[in-house]
């Protein structure tokens, strides 16, 4: 373990995000540090900067797939629209995406591309709304937003990234609350199935 930690901070990682990484994810820290090397390798050829928050995530997500489980997953994205600076642009900004299943993907991907609000080019950009539950979160909040738009009950057209990213809490109190007679039922039928 003390090689691979050792590595970790010759790359420029620091020791706190080294101590959170031991403690949540001890496993990684048991590869052969040759094996390690090489995950590092793997990513700075991809061109990630050592000094990104999202190196270590990287070099982890790498570490999770073999290299045919690697290929699958580019096929995927290429399979679904996205070019190869696109799927370099959504690891580095969500390389932990490239651990979900390949359902997961296609089934996030195709949901916003079909509302014809998103394009390719937002997925990119927001790649971490691939881990994000379809049916607990994504489609609730979609629905009611498609409701409050419809009955001009928006002031103002929301950062949609926000939408999806604020807690279920802050969505409620901001989205569903104020207009529980539209949509109170709605978001709490979708949230409970």
């Amino acid at each position: 373990m003390m090689p691979n930690i050792e590595l970790m901070k010759s790359c420029g990682i620091s020791s706190s995000q080294i101590t959170r990484y031991v403690y949540n994810f001890p496993r990684f820290f048991l590869h052969k540090p040759e094996h390690i090397k090489e995950f590092v390798k793997k990513v700075d050829e991809m061109g990630f900067d050592r000094k990104s928050k999202m190196f270590l995530h990287a070099i982890r997500a790498v570490s999770s797939m073999t290299s045919e489980n690697w290929e699958l997953k580019l096929e995927l994205f290429r399979s679904l629209g996205f070019s190869e600076d696109d799927i370099l642009l959504a690891f580095r900004r969500a390389p932990q995406v490239f651990a979900v299943s390949e359902r997961k993907i296609k089934e996030v991907t195709k949901l916003l591309l079909s509302t014809g609000k998103f394009d390719i080019s937002f997925v990119v950009n927001h790649a971490e709304l691939l881990i994000c539950s379809v049916e607990q979160r994504l489609k609730p909040r979609l629905r009611v937003l498609e409701i409050l738009e419809r009955k001009n009950l928006l002031l103002k057209k929301p950062s949609m990234i926000t939408v999806f990213k604020i807690s279920d809490e802050k969505f409620f109190v901001k989205y569903v609350s104020p207009f529980s007679k539209e949509v109170g039922k709605l978001y709490t039928v979708n949230k409970d199935s």
